[in-house]
């Protein structure tokens, strides 16, 4: 099942992704078209393989200002959460804005790129990019900064506590299961992929009480 899957999936991404270069010239409001598209190919191929998707208190995707901090697990949520919110901004590598093609996409979305090479002088651009989106847009961040195992709970990155301070707006947790169906290593597994947004964490907490709250939100899925 996992190698049809790989197969499959892969090959109908890289047409999608192809015929979205007709979408490039285009503002994000009709380019949202050929986003759609690409999220509903991988919905589609999920489902061949009987795997579904449950989303908890999906109006919570609608708040404005703030910051949405998500547990990472698959590639899944890179790509679904593209349907889940109008518009998003994830904060991202900059490595991938070198990506062939895919890169391309990320840079015509608007994604805020850390360089971690850069330290505190790339957290401030962060930051000031952040706050100048926020207001109008969903911008998401994996606290975590990568891809972890199922049921794995590393520390966050301290970064995530920088943000929230100097934001001074609510954090709302995204806890989710998508790496007992679709890990890393892609071995594919039937089942429900769930989603679940978590009460947002107010401002003016301390960073231990911050970063244990935000933590133990995120993980609420992971066991």
């Amino acid at each position: 099942m996992r190698f049809s899957f790989l197969i499959l999936f892969y090959l109908t991404t890289a047409i999608v992704l192809i015929i979205s270069l007709l979408g490039l010239p285009f503002r994000y409001k009709n380019f949202r078209f050929f986003v759609i598209f690409f999220t509903k190919n991988m919905q589609w191929m999920l489902r061949i393989f009987n795997i579904k998707i449950k989303v908890i208190n999906p109006d919570f995707a609608n708040l404005k200002g703030c910051l949405f901090a998500s547990k990472h697990q698959s590639m899944f949520e890179t790509i679904y959460f593209n349907q889940l919110f109008y518009n998003p901004a994830y904060i991202l590598k900059k490595e991938l804005l070198s990506i062939p093609l895919f890169g391309t996409y990320l840079k015509k979305l608007g994604m805020i790129a850390i360089d971690r090479s850069q330290g505190i002088q790339s957290l401030r651009y962060v930051n000031d990019q952040t706050a100048e989106y926020v207001e109008n847009r969903p911008v998401i961040i994996f606290p975590e900064g990568t891809r972890t195992p199922y049921k794995a709970k590393p520390d966050l990155k301290p970064g995530i506590f920088s943000m929230y301070k100097s934001l001074n707006k609510p954090v709302v947790p995204i806890a989710l299961n998508s790496g007992l169906y679709w890990p890393k290593n892609n071995k594919i597994k039937s089942g429900e992929i769930l989603i679940e947004f978590k009460e947002p964490i107010q401002p003016g907490l301390s960073k231990q009480e911050f970063l244990d709250q935000l933590k133990k939100a995120i993980n609420s899925l992971n066991h």
